[in-house]
């Protein structure tokens, strides 16, 4: 996954790199996710109980925290301070507050990250 990180870091940043093992790596992760979604779907009830499901409505949630909280206060240096990034994270958790909308927020967030490149 630090593969394919890498290369969208370098890619927002101008530099631009189109590879076969990226290119691979991409069709890879495509193919093992829609295989997993689609064997998941197959499992029985009796084995996907409420419980598990209950636990399972809270792994996108961990995802999205593992994936956004590292790029809130850590930099190629170490600890930074981005108060753009933390000021879209707090405007794109009060619009999920109000509209529960999920892809509203996101779309808030990225265009007050975007909007501050560009005013920078």
């Amino acid at each position: 996954m630090s593969l394919v990180m890498s290369h969208l870091i370098a890619c927002s940043r101008g530099v631009v790199e189109t590879s076969a093992n990226f290119l691979s790596l991409l069709i890879g992760i495509t193919i093992v996710t829609y295989l997993t979604r689609r064997l998941l779907l197959r499992v029985p009830e009796r084995v996907l109980t409420k419980r598990f499901k209950n636990g399972l409505a809270f792994v996108p949630i961990g995802i999205f925290a593992g994936l956004v909280f590292p790029s809130l206060f850590i930099g190629e240096s170490g600890f930074e301070w981005k108060p753009s990034y933390l000021l879209a994270s707090v405007i794109c958790l009060m619009t999920m507050k109000v509209t529960k909308n999920f892809f509203l927020s996101f779309f808030v967030g990225m265009g007050i990250v975007l909007i501050w490149g560009f005013v920078k």
